[in-house]
Order: structure tokens, then C-alpha cells, then sequence
């Protein structure tokens, strides 16, 4: 009878905490909008291009536990990479104000493949795909090109601002080691919608 006093309390508590995010918020980035009882009107739609305009890296360290947190651009850096100690693929260099991503949705607007291109550059496209709340960059398949080294690139995104047309993706989250420490690092991009479709 006590442990299952004591189930039932936990149980309570913990649903008595959820809060409920009418839209993707930077609490609640995983929140998948819907027309069934999300307000889709305040979501920008990832059919589109965005230009970066600002980056952070968040690193955690999985030895001392220590968060750092580090601004990708300032007055006299506008060109950074997501990968710690320098960019070994075209994806992981990022430009202040420069850098576009580009994005296609599917045709049915829900699961599948649909095309990404970095950069206006056409020869050597990318794919997205779309798994509900889910969404990985990957080399496409039938392009033969090893644009990522056969790795993919998977990422979650949250409406900032619609005035602003202003969203932010969380991408390039991989492990390394940092100055001698076993590491967790990803970074936070900003992104302005320049053009829909």
C-alpha cells in the first residue's frame, strides 16, 4: 500500500507540472505545431530561405559537468564553423549575414525526403528528411556526392519572432574532446526567412 501511495503521488506531481505551449517556444522547442490546437498563425513555415545571422555554440563537459557557452560571430569574426577546431565539410562552415539555407518541404507537407541546398549552390544539393517533430540533413542518395562524408546532420527548429521572420535551429551536435576534456557540444543558429515558396 505505501509504494503505491507513493507512485500515485510522483504521478500526480508530475503531470500537475507539464505546461501546455500554444506554439514551438524556446521552452518548448519540440513542440510540433498543429492545426489542431496549436496556433500555426504565429509559426513560420520551413518551406523557404534563411540567412544566418547569428550562432552560438553550447558546449557541455562531460567530465566536470561545467556549460560554456560561445557567441559564433563579434565585431571582428563573421565566418565560424560548428565543428570544434575547424570545419572539415562546405555544412559546417558558417557565415554571419552570408550562409543560406534553403529548404523544400514534401509534397504531402509531412514525412518523407524533400531537397536542401547550402549556399544557392545547385550541383552539389542536399536532402532533407522530415519525421514528424524530426528533421535530418543528409547527402542525397541519388546525387552521388559525399558532401557530408556520409554522415547526417539531424536538427530541431522554433518560431523567434514571425514579425521578424526570425527562427532558430538547433544543428551539428557531436561529441570531442576540448582541451583535454570528453565534451557534448551543438550549435544554435538564427535564422531571418528571406524568401518562401
Amino acid at each position: 500500500m505505501g509504494k503505491l501511495f507513493y507512485v500515485l503521488v510522483f504521478g500526480i506531481l508530475l503531470v500537475s507540472c507539464q505546461k501546455e505551449y500554444p506554439y514551438p517556444t524556446k521552452d518548448s522547442p519540440n513542440k510540433v505545431p498543429t492545426v489542431g490546437g496549436y496556433d500555426t498563425s504565429l509559426v513560420i513555415s520551413r518551406s523557404g530561405k534563411f540567412i544566418i545571422v547569428d550562432a552560438i555554440m553550447y558546449v557541455d563537459n562531460n567530465e566536470t559537468g561545467e556549460q560554456i557557452k560561445f557567441n559564433h560571430f563579434g565585431p571582428n569574426k563573421k565566418i565560424s564553423s560548428m565543428r570544434w577546431g575547424g570545419s572539415e565539410f562546405d555544412i559546417e562552415t558558417i557565415i554571419q549575414d552570408s550562409t543560406t539555407y534553403s529548404f523544400w518541404v514534401t509534397p504531402n507537407g509531412v514525412n518523407g525526403m524533400a531537397r536542401f541546398v547550402l549556399n544557392d549552390d545547385y550541383n552539389s544539393y542536399y536532402m532533407v528528411n522530415y519525421m514528424g517533430m524530426y528533421t535530418t540533413i543528409v547527402e542525397d542518395p541519388t546525387h552521388g556526392q559525399s558532401n557530408m562524408g556520409g554522415s547526417a546532420r539531424p536538427f530541431f527548429g522554433y518560431t523567434i519572432s514571425k514579425k521578424d521572420s526570425l527562427i532558430a535551429i538547433s544543428i551539428g551536435e557531436m561529441e570531442g574532446s576540448i582541451n583535454g576534456y570528453n565534451c557534448h557540444y551543438r550549435t544554435e543558429l538564427t535564422l531571418k526567412k528571406i524568401e518562401s515558396w
